[in-house]
């Protein structure tokens, strides 16, 4: 946690000019939207500062980061969406009928040593598993009912820092949903304060797509297939906004380009959804590389990696997750029922 609050007083200064106090400030006009979403969610960060003896209002600055950056009115905060490619495939497509989703998460070298694989037993919710920062709700992550979530950060012309649901308190009811049904709600139905994507997958055999922008139902779009990827930029045609992601050039695209065709052979099982993840553009393992390994020339608050590799076998209710970049380490397998067996 005090990690956390390091790199992200860094990081605001870096691309906003902001210092951390002011960022506290900006966070508290959202607190009433977690208390709206699902009241165990305020008194949990209460808890997690208390217990990281640090303010409650530092642990709220930090799970609308989302929302307070991306809400900025400029191109160098903007710069901070790139990160992120998911993956969700289910039957046809996938090897024995398997419902798979997965992601790499690339964000500030200095987040490798501020995540957890987290699990928990919320009350009256299903218990899920999550690799997420420490302090923060959720991030990708499965559940004992057999959902399973990635997602990507997107910024449109809409993300102005108006108050709505936070992107991670999202993910979190996402994460203690009962069933596919009621995940997309969680997402399509609610006001929301940020852009972002999320690729739900689910046991039954059901993936979806859902993009959205700020505010409500007219900014979402979904699209169910058997094979879905996406990256940091919009794909709906008809948006009623502009995708600031495409102003600084092809990254995302070339990177969902290099995904689709790797995932162009069937059957898709877990190994090609692994190598999938390890993809690089080249030699120089440069831009559009799935897998980043960032620029030691750039100051580490500027800088992106791969944090990890993650893989949901939401069949076997395994997690598949590295400590790194992925091809450079190995996945190692995580089964969910024993990770919750102790919570």
């Amino acid at each position: 946690m005090h990690r956390s609050i390091e790199l992200y007083s860094a990081v605001f200064r870096h691309y906003a000019e902001l210092e951390w106090s002011e960022v506290r400030d900006r966070a508290g006009s959202f607190a009433e939207w977690f208390d709206d979403t699902d009241v165990q969610l305020l008194p949990e960060l209460e808890g997690i500062a208390e217990g990281a003896s640090v303010e409650a209002e530092d642990v709220l600055a930090l799970n609308v980061r989302t929302e307070v950056m991306f809400g900025l009115d400029t191109r160098r905060a903007r710069a901070a969406a790139k990160e992120c490619t998911a993956i969700g495939a289910a039957s046809p497509a996938t090897a024995e009928g398997r419902v798979l989703v997965a992601q790499t998460w690339d964000w500030k070298p200095a987040a490798r040593d501020t995540c957890v694989l987290l699990a928990m037993r919320p009350t009256g919710r299903p218990a899920f598993a999550t690799f997420v920062e420490a302090g923060l709700l959720a991030k990708c992550g499965m559940n004992e009912a057999g959902i399973g979530i990635a997602t990507n950060a997107l910024t449109s012309s809409r993300d102005r820092g108006e108050p709505g649901v936070p992107f991670h308190a999202i993910l979190r009811r996402l994460l203690t949903s009962s069933s596919h049904a009621e995940a997309v709600s969680e997402v399509t139905t609610r006001i929301r304060g940020s852009s972002a994507n999320y690729v739900v997958g689910s046991r039954d055999g059901q993936i979806s797509d859902l993009e959205v922008g700020p505010g409500g139902a007219d900014t979402a779009w979904r699209v169910d297939d058997a094979v879905v990827c996406h990256a940091n930029h919009f794909v709906r045609p008809d948006r009623p906004f502009k995708d600031l992601a495409l102003l600084d050039g092809p990254e995302s695209p070339d990177r969902l380009a290099s995904v689709r065709d790797d995932l162009s052979e069937r059957p898709i099982d877990v190994a090609s959804i692994e190598r999938a993840l390890r993809s690089h553009a080249g030699i120089e393992r440069g831009p559009g590389s799935v897998c980043a390994h960032g620029d030691p020339s750039m100051p580490a608050e500027a800088d992106y990696v791969t944090i990890a590799g993650i893989v949901l076998d939401l069949t076997a209710a395994e997690l598949h997750l590295t400590r790194g970049n992925p091809c450079e380490t190995p996945f190692e397998t995580h089964v969910l029922q024993d990770l919750l067996a102790s919570r």
